[in-house]
């Protein structure tokens, strides 16, 4: 841990995200949850962070955010973990974005492989990836968090995972490596065959057979703990 990310976490005030700390504005619902739900006084201090490894400490008056300090960087990891997995079914992807961004993971991608179950159309995909959005910038501020996640929606296996360095989750392959850095979560019902015969690497991170939100968050878990 760096130490400006040790000074934030060291410091008990409440931590939102920002699109600009320079430029600092709260949306009507950062407003509400501020004032009625964590009752911040006019006058009070709170952390924000713009999502892209800098943070700084503001008064809170009313509407009005003032920095009090100057901004502060975190370093962000060398090579970041990246997770992809196959949509599953709703509410899940809000859970797997959570987790993954508390975790600190890099990329969350979700594509749809030849067993996905959902079925999204441009439309769709676009109001999910708008609500996997904000579910992230919640889940960075609850965890005191500097850097967002990338986050993408939609694809193939095809065009996302065959034939590159992105390496396949699967329970009876050896055991993941340190080295990994890239790592693909098949569906409820598990890759096809042909997905299996690709020259995609095949890594297991535990002996039982998880559930695809959970495999998502062990396998990010895992690589996030070989980055620390």
């Amino acid at each position: 841990m760096s130490r400006a990310l040790g000074g934030l976490h060291e410091l008990d005030l409440p931590h939102i995200v920002l699109e600009d700390l320079d430029s600092p504005t709260l949306e009507e619902a950062e407003m509400h949850h501020l004032q009625t739900v964590r009752r911040l006084r006019s006058g009070s201090h709170l952390t924000a962070t713009d999502g892209r490894g800098s943070w700084s400490i503001f008064r809170f008056d009313k509407s009005i955010l003032t920095p009090v300090n100057d901004k502060a960087f975190c370093e962000g990891p060398k090579v970041a973990s990246e997770i992809y997995i196959s949509i599953t079914k709703s509410g899940k992807p809000e859970l797997v974005t959570q987790k993954l961004t508390e975790l600190g993971v890099g990329l969350i991608s979700f594509f749809f492989s030849e067993r996905s179950v959902p079925k999204w159309d441009a439309k769709k995909i676009e109001k999910n990836h708008k609500k996997l959005l904000k579910v992230s910038r919640l889940a960075l501020a609850q965890s005191k968090g500097v850097w967002l996640p990338t986050i993408d929606i939609g694809g193939s296996f095809q065009e996302i995972v065959k034939g590159t360095d992105i390496a396949l989750a699967h329970q009876s392959a050896m055991k993941v490596t340190n080295e990994v850095r890239r790592i693909a979560i098949g569906p409820e019902g598990g890759w096809s065959s042909a997905e299996l015969d690709t020259v995609n690497a095949k890594y297991s991170f535990h002996r039982s057979i998880l559930r695809s939100e959970t495999a998502a968050i062990a396998a990010a878990t895992i690589l996030e703990s070989e980055s620390a």
